[in-house]
């Protein structure tokens, strides 16, 4: 494993800068150079404007616990993790894993372990569903309202991929949560006592709090809607603004070219060729989705560095024998 990720982030990386340097050059440097200066204090607005998509997030983290532990987890505690733990997977070819193992040892409250790393693992499972099911229905709106140019049968592929995405997802719930095999127990006995209690802790959440669960997975699609909201934000403040469907179609997008491309660190060419795609398929000019793409990427690598920071405190004040 780490020799292929050794060889493939770097390959990922050179790939996906070429990627950016080439639009760049095919939509002329000092084109975008002035759209990005118009936008200038634009970026006041806009880096503040994410605290509402982490608010949304931990409100999805709140309820992936137990009803009596909820109460104990602090609100801004969960949306300082959050934020850690989002940076954590910006930043690290981990295919949007690793920023899952920093959160429960993050949090700042008295709970056990396995209440922690079961509302951590609910939670991940509640957004894979929620961006599934955003996309799907995005993709029927977009071709019942013929919005997107889809090329033969890209909405059709896109759909089976977010179905495959959920039916993966289910699947990995169902194998997690049931009692695992005797060989696996012979071969892993220590993996297996440890995890007993989250197992537990799953099918008891599962079996008496399933509209929690519910509620999780539509707190977490308000947050991809949210993403809508920003990019009809920025549009506007690029002095290019966009009707509210149009901003919700590219958004719908946009989360079906982030799952196809989620190993891809920090999304580098995927963030900007993929806006520019969308804006030419929505019939509008694809160099102004290519500096939507970089003013979106400005605002996710400040809220990713800041998250990292807050992980870097976390480490710091832990004692090093617990780390």
């Amino acid at each position: 494993m780490r020799r292929f990720k050794a060889v493939f982030t770097p390959v990922v990386l050179t790939l996906g800068t070429a990627t950016f340097l080439c639009l760049l050059w095919t939509f002329d440097p000092p084109r975008v150079w002035d759209r990005l200066v118009a936008f200038g204090w634009g970026f006041a607005v806009l880096l503040p404007f994410q605290i509402l998509d982490h608010m949304l997030n931990a409100c999805g983290w709140k309820l992936s616990f137990p009803p009596a532990a909820a109460g104990r987890a602090g609100f801004w505690d969960l949306v300082r993790v959050r934020i850690a733990g989002d940076g954590v997977n910006y930043l690290t070819p981990s295919g949007n894993i690793a920023g899952e193992f920093v959160r429960p040892g993050m949090l700042k409250c008295d709970l056990p372990d396995a209440v922690k790393i079961a509302s951590v693992f609910l939670a991940k499972v509640a957004q894979a569903v929620g961006q599934a099911l955003f996309v799907i229905l995005g993709l029927g709106y977009l071709l019942l309202g013929r919005r997107y140019a889809f090329q033969g049968s890209q909405a059709a592929w896109g759909g089976l991929m977010m179905a495959a995405i959920l039916g993966a997802v289910a699947l990995g719930v169902w194998v997690f949560a049931c009692e695992p095999p005797a060989w696996v127990g012979r071969r892993f006995p220590q993996a297996v006592e440890k995890g007993a209690p989250v197992r537990a802790l799953l099918r008891h959440c599962l079996a008496r709090h399933p509209w929690r669960l519910a509620g999780s997975t539509l707190f977490f699609m308000l947050g991809y809607g949210w993403g809508a909201v920003e990019v009809w934000l920025i549009a506007r403040l690029m002095g290019s603004p966009m009707e509210a469907q149009t901003a919700l179609a590219v958004e719908f997008l946009s989360n079906l070219v982030d799952a196809v491309a989620f190993m891809v660190p920090a999304k580098i060419g995927t963030q900007e060729a993929g806006k520019a795609a969308i804006f030419k398929g929505l019939g509008m000019p694809p160099e102004l989705g290519f500096t939507l793409g970089i003013i979106r990427h400005v605002r996710e690598i400040s809220w990713a560095g800041m998250g990292l920071a807050f992980y870097a405190a976390h480490r710091r004040r832990r004692p090093r024998s617990n780390r």
